[in-house]
């Protein structure tokens, strides 16, 4: 099979993955929105009397958040290394596995903000936390153009005859 068609069809892998994230954070919104229409007074699931209590679990889940961005950041990078010896099929197979763990991070912001409502009902705290997982999820999406830029920057250099 040629390289690009390997490409295309990994890609798609990719794409679907990430297709897939933003429909399950479509899903958590629409979750939220019926819960609230239910129950229009949903308070959460655990009672917290203590606002110190209240301030700590809040900066806990965004501290959590921008953890997961941040380490997604950091391990693309670590993960995107070209080693000595990579084939092209390496390569893509780096790619894809890169992908893949960075749009299943960007989700993390949105389920934190899911948990975060269920168990102390704060609305507000969901949907800022599902804006950052979208556009986390928007910077990481698989781009197949991106993609094959980045495979021809790294066979560059390779000995005639070992291109994708």
């Amino acid at each position: 099979m040629e390289g690009r068609e390997v490409i295309k069809k990994t890609h798609r892998i990719a794409a679907m993955v990430g297709y897939s994230v933003f429909g399950a954070i479509a899903l958590y919104f629409v979750l939220v929105q019926l819960i609230k229409m239910k129950i229009p007074e949903f308070s959460g699931l655990y009672t917290v009397t203590d606002n110190q209590t209240l301030k700590n679990l809040r900066y806990l889940f965004y501290g959590l958040s921008a953890i997961s961005v941040l380490l997604a950041r950091i391990l693309q990078s670590v993960l995107l290394r070209k080693k000595p010896g990579d084939r092209p099929e390496d390569l893509l197979n780096k790619l894809h596995r890169t992908s893949l763990i960075m749009v299943i991070m960007s989700e993390m912001p949105a389920l934190f903000g899911l948990i975060l409502f269920l168990l102390l009902g704060l609305e507000r705290d969901f949907h800022i936390l599902l804006i950052v997982s979208v556009i986390v999820l928007f910077i990481f999406f698989p781009r197949r153009k991106n993609w094959e830029e980045w495979l021809a920057d790294q066979l560059q250099g390779t000995p005639p005859g070992q291109s994708a």
